[in-house]
């Protein structure tokens, strides 16, 4: 059976967690099969960070929190989340907000519409065309120059 639980890092007397999806037969701080979030319980106010995504597909799998991960994912909103009581907590901007922005489809009689006008141009909008071939003539003259000098 697969398990999310918390796994003990840090110093002596100075604990802090790592939120696992491990095995329930490997020990505490044993071979794990990906670290979902960080837990620090001695910060003011202490500090959760779960990865709501990646928990919800574990717990879709069937992974079963322990009661401390549980507490924890009620915390972050996560649980809520999976049980369908709630939206996704997420880090960015809300699915409504993502969602105008993918392009819209349009139909070949709305492309053809769009084109014509597009490729009208009018003389006024235009700005006048940059002298090019005054550059060129004075790039010529340089290496003429150049040439004359080393000649006498």
């Amino acid at each position: 059976m697969v398990k999310i639980r918390l796994m003990r890092v840090g110093k002596k007397k100075q604990p802090s967690f790592r939120v696992v999806v491990a095995d329930s037969r490997s020990p505490r701080d044993g071979r794990i099969i990906e670290a979902i979030g960080n837990y620090h319980p001695r910060l003011e106010p202490s500090g959760v960070s779960i990865d709501a995504e990646r928990a919800v597909y574990w717990l879709q799998q069937g992974a079963q929190p322990s009661g401390q991960v549980r507490k924890l994912l009620e915390i972050s909103g996560t649980w809520a989340a999976f049980k369908g009581e709630g939206p996704m907590p997420t880090k960015e901007a809300p699915a409504e907000a993502a969602a105008p922005a993918r392009p819209k489809k349009t139909t070949a009689a709305a492309s053809v519409k769009a084109t014509p006008a597009a490729s009208v141009e009018t003389p006024g909008d235009e700005e006048p065309p940059v002298d090019l071939p005054e550059a060129e003539d004075q790039a010529p003259t340089a290496p003429e120059a150049d040439a004359g000098t080393d000649s006498e």
